[in-house]
């Protein structure tokens, strides 16, 4: 993870050795750090395709807030955000365009035996009624309930898609991640913990995650797709106004069908 905010790291670094180093055009992209796996895959293909261009994905998180932000100040040519505008953002001249769709998911550490839950279980375990996998008919060891911020879009998606989280009160057990990246790996590195998550990340850690059906259904694109699971993020791309130049045609290139099977590729809905 990089440490120096405004740091941008150049996604594909062979590039630099092959002649792309007088390059003439360049977009920079931040934002949700959900997002930053799914924009890293796709740049590096359009650079393969696209001599002329260098993208530089910030490879550290500075949330959807940061990305709205970035893209309305001109810091970066395309900002990322997992949320639509907010209303103290909509008279900034932005323009925001979905690229897909993606299962928010509550994973859980690969030790943990479990492999479905009920909304109503979430809801106990993160409000603390809940607190040892044996009250569920798992192991007999005590369940670490990993959450994110209050103000986190991942959060939001969780009360828009599970009702009894909506209003709830978090037990002061619950440890607080502040970023996705994060999220993925305490995850991955603590036993009998549990998460708030999503495809992307689950299918990028090797097993490491296993994500939970919910109320019986499966987080995956087909459920997705289906509208049958519920807790949905919506992955979107912003620029000031219009876009523009080289970020125009990055975003057609996303749009199109060979964005769309990368997309597909990391477990996610292309939006067209």
């Amino acid at each position: 993870m990089m440490k120096r905010t405004g740091v941008f790291m150049v996604v594909f670094l062979v590039t630099l050795c092959t002649g792309m180093a007088g390059a003439q055009e360049k977009i920079r992209v931040a934002g949700a750090g959900g997002m930053i796996p799914l924009l890293t895959e796709l740049a590096k293909t359009y650079m393969a395709e696209h001599n002329n261009v260098v993208i530089e994905v910030a490879q550290r998180s500075i949330e959807s807030k940061g990305g709205v932000m970035s893209a309305a100040e001109g810091r970066v040519e395309i900002g990322m955000s997992a949320r639509p505008l907010k209303d103290d953002e909509k008279g900034l001249g932005l323009q925001m365009t979905e690229i897909a769709r993606l299962a928010t998911v509550f994973g859980v550490n690969r030790s943990v035996t479990l492999k479905e839950l009920t909304s109503e279980q979430i809801c106990q375990i993160y409000g603390g009624r809940i607190t040892s996998w044996k009250e569920l008919g798992g192991g007999k060891d005590a369940i670490m309930a990993l959450s994110r911020t209050d103000h986190d879009a991942t959060k939001e998606t969780v009360r828009k898609g599970i009702p009894c989280f909506k209003n709830l009160k978090e037990a002061s057990s619950v440890v607080t991640i502040a970023t996705a990246p994060e999220m993925t790996k305490v995850l991955a590195m603590r036993p009998n913990s549990i998460g708030i998550t999503d495809a992307i990340a689950v299918d990028g850690s090797a097993g490491e995650i296993v994500p939970l059906k919910i109320d019986g259904i499966d987080p995956t694109p087909e459920q997705v797709k289906s509208g049958r699971y519920k807790i949905i993020k919506n992955f979107y791309l912003v620029t000031k106004g219009p876009a523009s130049g080289p970020a125009r045609e990055f975003i057609g290139f996303i749009k199109g069908p060979k964005g769309a099977k990368i997309i597909e590729s990391l477990k996610a809905v292309p939006v067209k």
